[in-house]
């Protein structure tokens, strides 16, 4: 397993622990360079913290865990050096250009660093089981939610995507284990989610989250957890640039492997039906 998405994993930590697991994640390459004393007063835990961490980890000392973080990061971390407020009131149309292009990069990068292949292949097989496909999200969300709903259509899938909170908590109270949920929360911190996790729950529902690596009370009620790029305040930021990238790269993944399993069907399938669409291309 990845060791970023191992340390996503963790439990039954100590509150310093969590502390220094979010130093590891969110400044990776600065924890290469660190001595046991330097990673612990940047992370503000003291050093034996960094060494009970180390030894939770089953590992022989800070050099090895040096060594499986390094192997995780499949490139350098770009991008402004602060992902909240990218850019200065002084930048033009190019600065922007290029920090948001630094955003992407990262984000795409820690996107696939938490990504683990066999929970990804258990998701799409879950999807393809299921009679209903039903998607959880609110606020911006939604848009990548019926984005995905859009996709899925084309292949002839059909996707609820309820948007109000009682048509929320009506699809969830409606849903049996022939439906499979997924559900868009990077904190846990929504009444209407946690109500919804809590009916899907009852009902036995399959399902997958889409959270953030940092702590989220809707975890104990999922089936599965797909992790999105974290770097990012939930609250303090200009926007989320590297959310709904990372986002939309989950959903469009999630689309791909669906696509990828019955290959020439569904190609076959979007191409009679563009035709059906556009008679010209007959």
């Amino acid at each position: 397993m990845n060791f970023l998405r191992h340390l996503a994993t963790l439990e039954n930590l100590t509150a310093s622990e969590k502390t220094l697991v979010r130093y590891i994640q969110q400044h990776p390459h600065e924890v290469l360079e660190a001595k046991p004393q330097t990673l612990a007063a940047a992370a503000y835990v003291s050093v034996a913290t960094v060494y009970r961490l180390i030894n939770k980890l089953s590992l022989n000392g800070l050099g090895e865990l040096k060594v499986e973080l390094a192997s995780s990061l499949q490139g350098p971390v770009t991008g402004p050096a602060d992902i909240d407020f990218p850019i200065s009131p002084a930048d033009g149309p190019q600065e922007i250009l290029h920090n948001l292009q630094g955003i992407y990069e990262r984000t795409i990068e820690e996107t696939l660093q938490y990504a683990d292949e066999e929970t990804l292949q258990t998701v799409c097989q879950l999807m393809q089981q299921a009679q209903v496909i039903d998607v959880y999200a609110a606020a911006g969300n939604l848009f990548f939610a019926e984005n995905f709903k859009f996709q899925m259509q084309e292949l002839g899938v059909l996707v609820n995507v309820p948007a109000e909170d009682y048509q929320q908590r009506l699809s969830a109270a409606n849903s049996d284990n022939g439906h499979f949920a997924i559900v868009v929360s990077f904190g846990g911190r929504g009444a209407s989610t946690r109500a919804v996790m809590e009916i899907l729950h009852e009902n036995q529902v399959p399902n997958v989250l889409l959270t953030s690596i940092h702590e989220n009370p809707l975890s104990a009620l999922a089936q599965h957890q797909l992790y999105l790029a974290s770097v990012e305040d939930h609250y303090q930021k200009m926007s989320s640039f590297s959310t709904r990238q990372s986002l939309l790269m989950l959903f469009d993944t999630l689309y791909a492997l669906y696509f990828s399993r019955d290959y020439e069907k569904n190609r076959q399938f979007k191409l009679t039906n563009y035709r059906k669409i556009n008679q010209q291309l007959q």
